[in-house]
């Protein structure tokens, strides 16, 4: 053993001395004119003890400048880490926080951050690796499937079955790797993830153990989806009912343009604003009466015009009753009386027309 360790110490004597940022022969005998070459390494650790271990070391000034290095070197270390976390290099970053935290040991910024990345690098490998294992298992069951076709046919050779119980060994101990990826998937809610690990290692090797726990993420399943359903639902009615309210706000308006425009007698003005109100809203009672109001105020004024109308035809201008009876229409657009007498009026123009035609021959 003294032989053992007397050669590790050998062996690791002129690592460490290679080392560009640590002065293996005199670590912990560091003196005043050190202080410089030290804060230059970014051993700021030992630059604290050495200022620290020699009073005329430990003034303001001193304190001040260290602790400005300390924050630059702290600022570009975590950005260069997180430069090699966004390029998905994990471990250097890992690495090169490790490092820096040996030369800034308080820093809580660093200290986190490494904390982070070594936890998305411990998952990132455990991807890796699950990847790896499903792949494989995937072979392992279509190996078993063959095997099983050539039994069917023929007793298997010495060498198949031979290669046959290799495999099976392998299959237990595939099946027992993505049986613990399975239960580590569900500990953090990957439920897909889950069965598909649990599938396959039931697939190698079936054990109660795997059936239980995929029951468990069928359940587990089955109530997310009812949750989500209701979930669904409830933000259905929720947005219904926005609608309905956004609705109602728009109906008491156009009831409110339509009963003052009723009150001055601009019956254009009223209709206008009361076919915006959506057929649903009309079954109120409030709309139900305006509707009434807005009616007997058209069907009198409507009378009006064809009455008038009717007065200019009767006295041969055509064109004038024309644009009485059109009027009307834009009230009450579906009533025959105006519509048959517009058109009326528009085959005798165009009779009167031809003739003035003629006669200009």
């Amino acid at each position: 053993m003294p032989k053992l360790t007397g050669l590790l110490v050998a062996v690791l004597l002129p690592v460490i001395a290679s080392c560009s940022q640590m002065d293996p022969i005199r670590l912990g005998q560091d003196r005043p004119e050190d202080l410089q070459p030290l804060i230059k390494q970014h051993e700021y650790a030992r630059a604290r003890q050495l200022t620290g271990k020699y009073p005329s070391l430990d003034t303001v000034e001193i304190q001040a400048w260290i602790t400005s290095e300390e924050s630059e070197y702290e600022s570009v270390v975590f950005s260069d880490a997180r430069a090699l976390e966004e390029n998905n290099d994990l471990l250097g970053a890992v690495q090169l926080l490790s490092d820096a935290l040996q030369k800034l040991p308080h820093s809580t910024l660093l200290r986190e951050l490494r904390s982070t990345i070594e936890q998305a690098r411990v998952e990132q490998l455990n991807i890796n690796e699950r990847e790896q294992l499903l792949s494989r298992a995937n072979f392992m069951i279509e190996q078993q499937k063959l095997y099983q076709q050539k039994i069917n046919l023929e007793a298997p050779s010495l060498a198949q079955r031979w290669e046959q119980n290799r495999n099976d060994k392998e299959s237990r101990e595939l099946s027992a790797k993505l049986f613990e990826h399975g239960q580590h998937a569900m500990q953090t809610g990957s439920l897909d993830i889950a069965e598909n690990c649990l599938q396959l290692s039931a697939a190698l090797n079936h054990s109660p153990e795997s059936d239980a726990l995929l029951s468990e993420i069928r359940s587990v399943k089955e109530s997310r989806k009812k949750v989500e359903q209701k979930q669904a639902t409830l933000k259905r009615e929720q947005k219904q009912q926005k609608v309905k309210q956004k609705q109602d706000n728009k109906t008491k308006v156009l009831v409110e343009e339509t009963q003052q425009a009723l009150a001055r007698e601009d019956l254009q003005v009223a209709r206008a604003a009361f076919v915006q109100i959506p057929p649903s809203e009309r079954q109120q009672k409030e709309v139900a009466a305006i509707q009434d109001d807005l009616k007997k105020a058209v069907g009198t004024h409507v009378k009006e015009l064809i009455i008038a109308g009717d007065a200019q035809y009767r006295s041969d201008n055509v064109i004038g009753a024309i644009r009485t009876w059109t009027e009307g229409l834009s009230l009450d657009p579906d009533n025959p009386e105006l519509r048959e007498r517009v058109e009326r009026a528009n085959r005798v123009l165009a009779r009167l027309e031809e003739l003035r035609r003629r006669q200009g021959m």
